[in-house]
């Protein structure tokens, strides 16, 4: 039951995207992936099966990929100017 609720977040995340795609303020659907649903999911099942030293490593972790993560727009930004997306 646990593994079917986790599906179905990620389902409304990807209907929400594509929802908010067609809308006049599209641009959110870019901030959709950044709400913590799955963060917070993650980070509860580390915190309640392993240490709260673990947890603090995950946590780092997911703060150190925002890096990769903001290079892939400025790359977005960058080759939309240059490049068609197909």
């Amino acid at each position: 039951m646990a593994l079917f609720l986790k599906c179905l977040l990620g389902a409304l995340a990807v209907l929400a995207i594509a929802l908010l795609s067609k809308t006049k303020s599209f641009f959110i659907a870019g901030l959709v992936p950044l709400f913590p649903t799955f963060a917070l999911i993650a980070h509860y099942i580390v915190g309640s099966e392993r240490s709260m030293a673990d947890l603090r490593t995950t946590a780092l972790f997911g703060l150190c990929s925002l890096i990769p993560y903001a290079a892939y727009l400025v790359a977005i930004y960058y080759f939309s100017y240059r490049l068609n997306l197909v």
